[in-house]
């Protein structure tokens, strides 16, 4: 089956979960004898991965690998830009003739290219990542932490993902399966009434078991981790405050990561909070595999968080916020606490850093997350035909 995957992240630019997904997904069909070839936004090193690449130019007044740097008057105009579809990466996609398009994160992409794809007779299938379907950051702040005009900030946030979900829904159109990796992602889209009349089919986000771990194994020395950016919405500072607040400290906090807290952080007078900063995704991992607990106490309404599943997969404690997709992930391993408390999260710390791992919620956890099962799912999927 030749298979043509639309995206704007995948490794090695992308350090996130969704472009690790989408790398995943097509690693695998590679090696199960698809043919595949991967569309990104320019720049992009074409050289890397096992399926080949092809770039194509973004079409709005910013390139999409400046989006971040820019201020939000013209981030405004780029998204409104990207409602329209790419005909580049149309041109480019129809001519490689591929029999089945599958679409991960579409900002940057034009949300109206796969539709124009699918009107010339190919099979379309979307992944759902996050939120970005009515909220252009793909970050939605949990509730449960808004402390100040919690009514004015829920209409007007409420105002602002209706704006995006009209244009957004009507420029992506109906893909011929949506993927959601939660129950919680789908039924989001679904409150903001979205994907109400297409086909959906929730299948967990697959995650490789690393070799030479045990789930019962109880690292040396106590270290604790968190990986990911280093913000104030993913619950950096609350890590901080929690941190510091326990007497004695347990062992060793590492951070893995960067962002506009960094600067802060170093200048911490404190030996048992260690910065790596940015690390490939290989040595994040064996930092990860190296530590006692992992900690992700993010403020953002979170789907599938990858990192998490790679820690159930190695058999690490972990301590994570209640927010998003993240108790129907974990199903009781671990500790859950409330996003933003302070005094939760160290407790929580305290008493999970010791815990031996819950071997039959891990089991069962995996079972859900089989990589080859739920390709298996992906592939049916892929291959019906219109």
């Amino acid at each position: 089956m030749r298979i043509a995957i639309l995206t704007n992240a995948f490794p090695p630019l992308s350090r996130g979960g969704a472009g690790r997904i989408a790398g995943m997904q097509a690693d695998w069909l590679v090696r199960h004898g698809h043919e595949v070839k991967v569309f990104v936004p320019a720049p992009f090193p074409v050289e890397a991965g096992i399926a080949p690449f092809e770039t194509f130019v973004t079409r709005t007044s910013i390139p999409f690998a400046k989006l971040n740097k820019t201020i939000a008057p013209m981030r405004l105009m780029f998204h409104l830009e990207d409602l329209a579809p790419n005909l580049k990466a149309v041109d480019q996609i129809r001519a490689w003739e591929p029999d089945v398009l599958l679409t991960h994160n579409l900002t940057g992409c034009g949300w109206g290219t796969p539709k124009m794809l699918q009107a010339t007779g190919v099979r379309w299938i979307h992944v759902l990542h996050d939120v970005q379907m009515f909220e252009p950051s793909g970050q939605m702040m949990s509730y449960n932490v808004q402390r100040t005009a919690y009514n004015v900030v829920r209409m007007v946030r409420g105002a602002w993902y209706g704006f995006w979900s009209a244009r957004r829904s009507k420029a992506l159109g109906s893909p011929d399966v949506v993927i959601s990796p939660s129950q919680w992602l789908l039924e989001e889209h679904r409150r903001h009434e979205l994907l109400t009349d297409v086909k959906t089919q929730v299948l967990p986000n697959p995650v490789e078991i690393p070799r030479g771990f045990c789930e019962n194994e109880m690292r040396d020395e106590p270290k604790i981790i968190y990986i990911g950016r280093l913000s104030d919405d993913k619950g950096v500072n609350i890590l901080i405050d929690a941190w510091q607040s326990l007497n004695p400290r347990p062992g060793i906090l590492t951070l893995v990561g960067d962002g506009e807290l960094t600067s802060k952080l170093n200048k911490l007078n404190d030996a048992t909070i260690v910065l790596k900063g940015q690390l490939s995704h290989e040595q994040a991992m064996e930092e990860l595999y190296a530590s006692r607990l992992l900690i992700l106490p993010s403020l953002v309404m979170e789907n599938q968080p990858t990192v998490l599943l790679e820690a159930v997969a190695a058999g690490i404690n972990v301590v994570a916020a209640d927010v998003g997709g993240v108790r129907e992930l974990l199903q009781g391993y671990g500790a859950i606490v409330p996003p933003g408390n302070v005094k939760a999260l160290a407790d929580a710390i305290r008493q999970t850093l010791n815990q031996q791992t819950q071997t039959q919620i891990r089991e069962k956890i995996l079972a859900r997350h089989n990589v080859d099962e739920e390709m298996g799912k992906l592939v049916e999927e892929l291959t019906i035909k219109n």
